[in-house]
């Protein structure tokens, strides 16, 4: 339960620790990983981001940074706020949104930063 959410019975988002990062990084093509803050926006954003998850489908798997780690993640990720959206490709990150958002355009945002990824790689 966090922040009255419970994310155990939601088995499309996760709470990523910082000692499982780089194991679901390694074992995962297509990683969307949330840093939110306990505060007013948590539960909707935490929505959205469940609902964007699922209508993405497979391979995407998305994650909520454990947020009793989150200012030690802000910092070695670079994060300056909050909600800030990662989105990472066979390990690497390839693009991030900041700020709340909606289902619709988390979705979008996965789909365009992947056809950009892909389109650099070529």
């Amino acid at each position: 339960m966090i922040g009255g959410v419970s994310l155990e019975q939601n088995n499309l988002v996760e709470v990523l620790e910082p000692q499982r990062f780089d194991v679901e990084l390694q074992g995962t093509s297509l990683l969307l990983l949330a840093f939110l803050k306990r505060n007013e926006r948590f539960r909707s954003q935490t929505d959205v981001l469940t609902r964007a998850c699922n209508g993405f489908g497979y391979p995407l798997e998305c994650f909520v940074y454990d947020f009793d780690y989150l200012d030690t993640a802000m910092e070695r990720f670079k994060i300056k706020g909050t909600p800030t959206f990662l989105l990472f490709s066979e390990g690497q990150e390839v693009n991030r949104l900041i700020g709340e958002t909606d289902s619709e355009s988390l979705e979008e945002f996965v789909r365009s930063s992947l056809e950009e990824d892909v389109a650099t790689r070529l």
